[in-house]
């Protein structure tokens, strides 16, 4: 069987474990990490949602320090930066409050810092991720199947989105060239109420879609607080995209869908 030229070395971030070796002649790291938000945000909960993310930064900082390296930085970050609005935000405007906007915040800030060892950095916010595996899809995809999709809530938040393929060539671009640098929103610039996202879906896979709003303290029973990622408004645009001449290959939600679920 040929090698796929892909190396792979352990890593155990919650007990401080890195394999020297994965250091070795690197020049660029893609920081992907994260535990899901989607849960209820219990303590622990909470806790691994910080150090899954941040620890885990600054474990690579640290041993790249020991080493004297200076690799360039690109991190993923979340749009959960801005809070909630149904105004317009931009990668120019401040960030909200919250534990999500917090968590953000901090995240961004250890990417900073391991991109200030002399190497720079990347940091992308990423929308909602729509994927045929995985991503805000993977929940929803059983229930629309089932012809049981409906709006969430009063269904006039906003939903930034981005597909999967686009973030990937986004990652890739960004490695390519070091035109890319700072802080770029990783959405299509098509953001959909949640009415219409609903819709859209329920379209997509050939399913009704009749049935009433879920009341958002139906979610909040289900998720506690980690609902108001679903309940809340996050109308973004990348300006910044434009700038390095990025053009997204699916900027159109039912297209997109479309593509994902052929």
């Amino acid at each position: 069987m040929p090698s796929s030229g892909v190396r792979a070395f352990g890593w155990n971030p919650d007990k401080g474990q890195l394999d020297p070796r994965a250091l070795d002649g690197v020049e660029q790291v893609l920081h992907l990490a994260g535990a899901p938000v989607a849960q209820r945000w219990s303590p622990a909960a909470r806790a691994q949602i910080r150090t899954s993310r941040i620890d885990a930064l600054e474990q690579l900082r640290a041993a790249c320090l020991e080493r004297g390296m200076a690799p360039r930085i690109i991190s993923a970050s979340a749009i959960g930066f801005y809070g909630p609005s149904a105004e317009w935000r931009t990668e120019t405007d401040d960030g909200g409050s919250g534990f999500l906007a917090e968590v953000v915040r901090d995240w961004e800030t250890a990417a900073r810092r391991f991109g200030d060892l002399g190497g720079g950095h990347v940091i992308a916010r990423i929308g909602l991720v729509l994927a045929a595996e995985g991503g805000v899809l993977d929940r929803l995809l059983p229930i629309y199947r089932l012809g049981l999709g409906a709006p969430l809530a009063s269904g006039e938040q906003w939903q930034s989105w981005i597909h999967i393929e686009d973030l990937a060539r986004l990652f890739h671009s960004a490695l390519d060239s070091t035109q890319w640098t700072g802080t770029y929103n990783a959405v299509s610039p098509q953001p959909a109420q949640q009415r219409d996202f609903s819709k859209a879906l329920a379209n997509a896979v050939h399913r009704p879609h009749f049935f009433p709003n879920v009341p958002a303290w139906a979610l909040r029973l289900r998720f506690g607080e980690a609902a108001e990622a679903l309940l809340s408004s996050h109308r973004i645009r990348s300006t910044r995209l434009v700038d390095v001449g990025f053009e997204l290959q699916h900027p159109a939600l039912r297209a997109a869908l479309g593509d994902i679920l052929l």
